[in-house]
């Protein structure tokens, strides 16, 4: 009898169960067994229950065994990984083996090979065996493996670490100033122990495989400590894993660290230090918004404040700031955490994200009770995130009255400085810095003189305005780029603006007053910067267009 139909007949499963199960074993390699287990139709123990009664051959409680070293070194470790078996005893030229397929011939026949004994195999779930492996085989292989990720990924001041299954094996990234490089690919036979032991050491249920999974760890390095967030995300190659560094207050960029003109860093810090209102930091995923929002935390943070942040998730660990981490499957969202820590007092509330209206219009009542609010939003620009907070359904008077102070922003790369090198710009750059009056200012000119002396003489020769483009070295991987710095433009809420939000006025409107007041762009401040020899053009069209 085939195990769907016993399954079937002893009502573990419907025949409607069965047939899905039948299905989705089209597009895989996988036992119906394991397909029902893994669809959550049945469990691994009633799963081997019911292939004893098939099959004939006993099952094995591996929390029972107590396998000898010398029984162990029977079978090789990687003969232990390929099958998903263990050696649990010999005896008189039989050895015992438990395995999750006691049919898998080749694996007998291995067995057979390497230790010249008649094997007698047994059952065991593949849970049970797989940990089992781990605890007397790769243990130790795997914690070591895990130790050099960590390591290195420190080393080389990775942001996060990536463990991507695929089906050769757990593939090894490093994100490095906002690129994925991939280092090396862990083998197949020892993923599940390297994705066991993060599980175990973050704090994780190390049996659960089709959820995702969060966690932390904590690492000593050279006398430093670390933590990392831990997210596990099942594939059909496997679990995906993400290790993200969060960093001490200790290191955190300050606001002089994001490349702000004068001017932008003026009206900021006038808007925080005003200590009510909405601040808020507007611009696409990737542009630095959560970084942002922690630089302004740090620069906040006095003993005379009460800072409390509401986050998801906690990305940074802040010294003296009260941090409250949402979590949407219970409920605790960011309007309910809000919401609640209004009643320990704040004097500052960061929230790391506005998604909707109920978040906005919270912040919004928060900053109007005589608290500083600042949290980050996805906004093209600072107009753009005017018109998205009256899209959310807020009411305007509650935008006018509370709103501080926009900045919007991105990441664009830096030129490298020990590879820079100035040229004449192109036609389409001229005109781009002859259309935002950049070409004849003489502090761009000064600050524009970067590059080896050679390029910057023929340069000047050539009576063209100066660009300066990176010609790719060791130390920028021959990119030509090396880090990042940050392209703004800041927005404070004045009378006028105040008016055209309670009146709802079109985006133009907005635009043309603001062309009025002279103000600077996003667009201006990044050619301002590629004029001043930081960053290229087309960097700064590619990120702001």
């Amino acid at each position: 009898m085939r195990i769907g139909e016993l399954l079937i007949m002893n009502g573990l499963i419907t025949q409607e169960q069965l047939e899905k199960s039948l299905q989705l074993q089209k597009h895989s390699f996988k036992k119906i067994g394991e397909i029902l287990v893994e669809e959550g139709m049945i469990t691994e123990r009633q799963l081997v229950e019911a292939l004893e009664f098939q099959l004939g051959i006993p099952v094995i409680n591996m929390d029972e065994a107590a396998p000898s070293r010398n029984t162990l070194q029977l079978i090789h470790e990687s003969v232990a990984r390929k099958h998903c078996m263990i050696p649990i005893e010999q005896k008189d030229g039989r050895v015992k083996v438990a395995m999750i397929d006691p049919l898998n011939q080749e694996a007998i026949k291995d067995v057979q090979v390497a230790s010249g004994m008649v094997v007698q195999p047994c059952l065991a779930t593949r849970s049970e065996l797989e940990m089992a492996i781990i605890d007397h085989y790769g243990l130790l292989d795997s914690v070591k493996e895990l130790s050099d990720i960590i390591d290195y990924g420190l080393q080389q001041n990775a942001s996060d670490i990536h463990l991507d299954a695929d089906k050769e094996g757990l593939v090894v990234r490093y994100r490095i100033n906002q690129m994925l490089e991939k280092q090396k690919t862990i083998p197949k036979q020892l993923q599940e122990a390297v994705i066991a032991r993060i599980k175990t050491i973050s704090n994780m249920d190390t049996s659960e495989r089709k959820l995702p999974q969060c966690g932390y760890i904590h690492k000593d390095f050279y006398n430093n400590d670390f933590d990392f967030r831990v997210s596990t995300v099942p594939t059909i190659d496997g679990e995906n894993v993400v290790l993200s560094l969060l960093k001490h207050s200790e290191d955190f960029f300050k606001l002089e660290d994001f490349s702000f003109t004068n001017m932008n860093k003026q009206k900021l810090e006038d808007s925080l230090d005003r200590g009510k209102g909405l601040v808020l930091i507007a611009g696409p995923a990737v542009s630095g918004k959560s970084t942002q929002l922690y630089a302004i935390l740090n620069h906040m943070n006095i003993d005379k404040r009460k800072i409390v942040s509401v986050e998801s998730p906690v990305e940074r660990r802040i010294k003296g700031v009260m941090q409250v981490e949402v979590d949407e499957a219970l409920g605790f969202t960011f309007p309910y955490g809000m919401r609640t820590i209004m009643n320990q007092d704040p004097n500052l509330i960061m929230v790391s994200d506005i998604p909707d209206s109920e978040t906005g219009e919270v912040a919004t009542r928060a900053a109007l009770s005589g608290r500083l609010v600042v949290g980050s939003i996805h906004g093209y620009d600072t107009i753009y995130t005017i018109r998205r907070l009256l899209d959310m359904g807020i009411e305007p008077y509650l935008i006018a009255s509370s709103l501080s102070c926009i900045v919007a922003q991105r990441l664009v790369p830096r030129i490298c400085k020990r590879c820079a090198k100035s040229m004449p710009a192109s036609d389409e750059e001229s005109k781009l810095f002859e259309a935002h009056d950049l070409l004849d200012l003489e502090d761009q000119k000064e600050k524009s003189k970067i590059g080896n002396f050679r390029s910057f003489v023929t340069t000047n020769k050539s009576s063209k305005v100066a660009v300066v483009r990176g010609d790719g070295c060791k130390l920028c991987n021959n990119s030509g780029y090396k880090g990042f710095i940050g392209v703004h433009e800041v927005l404070t809420i004045d009378d006028g603006l105040r008016e055209l939000i309670l009146q709802k006025k079109p985006i133009e409107e907005f635009k043309d007053y603001l062309k009025e007041n002279e103000y600077k762009t996003i667009l201006y401040d990044g050619l301002s910067k590629a004029r001043e020899g930081l960053t290229t053009v087309e960097e700064v069209l590619k990120a702001v267009n």
